[in-house]
């Protein structure tokens, strides 16, 4: 995994499945017939051109081409795809298509006015006889935040989760734990049978923060709602307290992979796949980023993160990886009608069998290893992860904060201490 600045953005690297991260900018043109072939539209794609995304996306511009006569003239940019948007919309040359994660999108198009209003595209037919806005669950759409004219900019074909994934074999896991008291009991049987219970690399705070976002959430309280307060006051929220208690128990009570603090990714990723450790909270990439390290005893397992107290606080966070059309996009039009064809279930099934990853459509089965994260999509409430706070504050105060605490060199109320002044710091410094 490349070392990339947001949560999403490493997901987006991980989830090609170890394909080649190189920036891509050859330009293929997909021919057919019939339609009005003067037609076409220019899109710029966030994968390169050898990986399985690309591979399914082109199968379907090559058909939505061959049913449409709309030539596809596609870009396989790469993950700093947007970099190039921007100027390319103030020199009046946009694409008509763009694709991303939904934490770049947002910041990049959306958040200030660039990306147009989708409302039409959720209208078209996808050419089942079925809405756009009706083949992706309402769910999907609704947590996703609104662009600045409060209008829907965003279309979802890729769904990545985060979950506690573990060794459906393994002995210490005869039910999968659904509460934090379930997780503590096995993690007290884990090491009394001399075994890690929770696998992490200590270097990765952007993912290991992962398991106090999902405490906090399950406490009652909220990432963003810390992140918006400038006084640093919100830190005095008992639920941040309770969480980052949490936290340290697991890490004064030795849960954690032995020497994991000065272990380096995927070193201990790679240990839990052989088996020596039960537990690693990560994004539904994990299977296959680790395929090649597992156990052949071993059988890829996620269950949702527990809850805390109110099993009502259950959600799963949804990282959407979709389709935005540029503002001054000129051929609007069509790029909408490619992402009706692309919401087809005939061709989206493409990112689940070629890709190996969830869609949005609750009828494209999921790859089996990602099988029960899929099902926790399905049957539980969507959440954005850090409820989409902002995310340079993350990085430079809750992360920054939080990698004491999970090294050890803090208790939580030192965390709580620390992290409210480093926030009341940073907002100072902006202004």
């Amino acid at each position: 995994m490349p070392d990339v600045t947001s949560k999403l953005s490493r997901a987006g690297a991980a989830v090609a499945v170890l394909a080649t991260l190189a920036t891509g900018c050859a330009t293929t043109s997909s021919g057919g017939s019939g339609g009005e072939t003067s037609k076409s539209l220019r899109y710029w794609s966030m994968w390169t051109q050898t990986e399985p995304q690309a591979k399914a996306l082109q199968k379907s511009i090559d058909a939505f081409t061959a049913k449409t006569g709309i030539r596809v003239d596609v870009q396989w940019q790469g993950r700093k795809v947007l970099d190039k948007v921007g100027p390319a919309l103030l020199s009046g040359n946009a694409p008509d298509l763009v694709d991303q994660g939904f934490d770049r999108l947002l910041p990049a198009l959306a958040a200030n006015g660039k990306a147009q209003d989708l409302t039409s595209v959720l209208a078209m037919d996808t050419g089942e006889g079925r809405k756009v806005g009706d083949a992706v669950p309402a769910k999907f759409l609704d947590v996703l935040p609104k662009g600045k004219d409060g209008t829907p900019w965003m279309i979802p074909y890729e769904s990545v989760s985060v979950s506690l994934f573990y060794n459906g074999k393994d002995p210490l896991v005869t039910e999968p734990p659904k509460t934090w008291e379930d997780l503590l009991a096995i993690c007290k049987a884990a090491k009394a049978a001399g075994k890690a219970c929770i696998g992490t690399d200590g270097d990765q705070g952007w993912a290991t923060q992962y398991w106090f976002d999902y405490l906090l959430n399950r406490n009652g309280g909220s990432v963003a709602a810390l992140a918006a307060d400038r006084s640093g006051a919100a830190f005095n929220d008992p639920a941040v307290l309770k969480s980052a208690q949490q936290v340290e128990q697991l890490v004064k009570e030795g849960y954690l992979a032995k020497g994991y603090d000065a272990t380096k990714y995927p070193e201990q990723q790679n240990h839990w796949a052989r088996g020596e450790s039960v537990f690693f909270l990560m994004g539904s990439w994990l299977p296959s980023e680790a395929e090649k390290f597992k156990d052949g005893a071993s059988e890829f397992k996620s269950v949702a993160f527990p809850t805390t107290g109110d099993a009502a606080r259950n959600a799963v966070d949804f990282l959407p990886f979709g389709f935005a059309i540029p503002k001054g996009a000129g051929n609007a039009e069509a790029a909408g009608r490619f992402i009706a064809f692309f919401l087809q279930r005939d061709q989206l099934a493409g990112i689940a069998t070629d890709a190996k990853n969830i869609t949005p459509r609750a009828d494209i089965p999921a790859p089996a290893e990602l099988a029960d994260v899929a099902q926790q999509l399905k049957d539980r409430p969507s959440r954005l992860p850090d409820d989409n706070a902002d995310a340079d504050w993350q990085d430079k105060v809750l992360v920054a904060q939080y990698d004491n605490l999970w090294l050890g060199r803090t208790d939580a109320a030192g965390f709580v201490g620390q992290a409210a002044k480093a926030s009341a710091d940073y907002w100072k410094a902006k202004g």
